[in-house]
């Protein structure tokens, strides 16, 4: 049922589609969700692998990055890519760092 009504014709919404089939909307929707948990519980359950990914240096270079320094009280290293701000102080840890700047690595 679920795979047919994805395959309807264009333009028809799910609400006429259950109409023309005789089928409520709670139960289509209700059934959407019994193949969602389906397909989930199919998924392995491994967990992911996380490493520290090094970050090329062109994207540390200072145009194409953004990098500057803030001079003040709460001075920090300010790190601009892909639409972020990163704002780098002593008190960031390691770990943190390094995993945002391996998720920023991965930015297409």
């Amino acid at each position: 049922m679920v795979h047919d009504c994805k395959n309807r014709s264009a333009g028809m919404s799910v609400d006429e589609w259950c109409k023309l089939n005789s089928i409520t909307k709670a139960n289509y929707y209700y059934r959407m969700k019994q193949v969602r948990i389906a397909c989930l519980d199919a998924l392995p359950s491994e967990e992911s692998v996380h490493a520290v990914v090094p970050v090329p240096l062109e994207l540390m270079e200072e145009e194409s990055a953004g990098i500057s320094t803030v001079s003040s009280d709460n001075s920090c290293l300010e790190l601009y890519a892909h639409g972020v701000t990163l704002c780098v102080t002593e008190a960031t840890s390691e770990a943190l760092l390094a995993k945002v700047l391996g998720v920023l690595a991965h930015v297409k």
